[in-house]
């Protein structure tokens, strides 16, 4: 044990000429560090002491939940009126969605208004009110349309794609009905995304969308199994197949929106009417709307489908001339 202990003390110590036991370098710098981790300890200890004294004499409650913040009042103009929504489309803000970086979303929102209202044109003249007869309703000068040949829209990152259309026939004293099995309207219009009819060159902004500064497209879900036309004091009757067709509606001023025609391709078929009424709602909400339909008309606009009088003979579909 003796021989040991000597060992140690030898790896620490050194003797001098005099015989005297002399700490080695190493020695001293490592007791020099023992000594400062034994003070910072000490004095960790005291802290923690002195912390838990005070907690102990004076608990005091702790909240891991963030305070919400004060609600503050929509901002208003001085005079107390409303905010206008913006009537000029260069004061909107388009932003792509997770549905399509093409196809955007329009804020605010507020100016889906003046598109809905040519929509629920859309949908009156599918459940029996002649053009004229939803024009007048609507509050339209005209009827919200105008038929093209084609229409300039983006191909994604192929460019631009010049797309052929196709129209309603345009009669104001025609009317017509879109009705499933049951005799029930089964036309839903929902929202696709919108874009400008513009691009930035260089240092340029090229127009290639005529008078209407942004488009969206807007799909038409027909459900129905038949439709009928009437016209001249004559019904016209035809089968129909469930199919989705993509509408275009462009923009013009001070919240006018016009229908500027049906795609003629692509047209699909509906086979599953729930999961497409599923799919339906879920985009539409992504561009902060909701699909438009006949409850919607019968609620907003008040527009109930028109009673279908039969006052004529029926005449075989091929004699009226529609190309949507």
């Amino acid at each position: 044990m003796k021989t040991i202990f000597i060992t140690i003390l030898d790896g620490l110590t050194y003797k001098d000429l005099a015989g005297f036991r002399q700490p080695r370098a190493y020695t001293v710098i490592s007791a020099l560090i023992l000594i400062l981790l034994f003070t910072v300890s000490g004095m960790a200890m005291l802290n923690q002491y002195l912390l838990m004294s005070t907690v102990k004499a004076a608990p005091v409650s702790i909240s891991l939940s963030t305070p919400a913040p004060e609600a503050t009042a929509p901002t208003q103009p001085e005079s107390g009126t409303p905010l206008e929504c913006p009537g000029d489309s260069s004061d909107w803000s388009l932003s792509p969605t997770y549905a399509s970086r093409t196809y955007n979303v329009i804020q605010p929102a507020c100016v889906y208004q003046g598109l809905e209202k040519t929509i629920a044109w859309a949908l009156a003249v599918r459940e029996g009110y002649s053009r004229a007869r939803a024009t007048e309703l609507l509050g339209f000068d005209d009827m919200p349309m105008r038929p093209l040949q084609a229409v300039t829209i983006p191909a994604n990152a192929r460019g631009l794609s010049e797309v052929p259309v196709s129209f309603i026939p345009p009669d104001p004293d025609l009317t017509e009905w879109r009705l499933n099995a049951n005799g029930e309207p089964a036309i839903t219009y929902a929202m696709r995304g919108c874009f400008r009819t513009s691009s930035v060159v260089g240092n340029t902004i090229e127009t290639w969308g005529g008078e209407y500064s942004v488009i969206c497209l807007v799909v038409e879900d027909a459900e129905n199994t038949h439709i009928i036309y009437s016209l001249d004091g004559h019904i016209y009757t035809s089968p129909a197949t469930p199919t989705r067709s993509f509408l275009l509606f462009g923009y013009l001023a001070d919240g006018l929106w016009v229908w500027i025609g049906t795609q003629e391709q692509p047209r699909l078929g509906i086979k599953d009417p729930e999961a497409n009424a599923h799919e339906r709602e879920t985009i539409a909400a992504m561009y902060d709307t909701r699909p438009w339909d006949t409850k919607w008309l019968g609620s907003t606009y008040h527009l109930l489908m028109q009673n279908r009088r039969k006052t004529g003979g029926i005449r075989p579909m091929r004699m009226i001339n529609s190309s949507s």
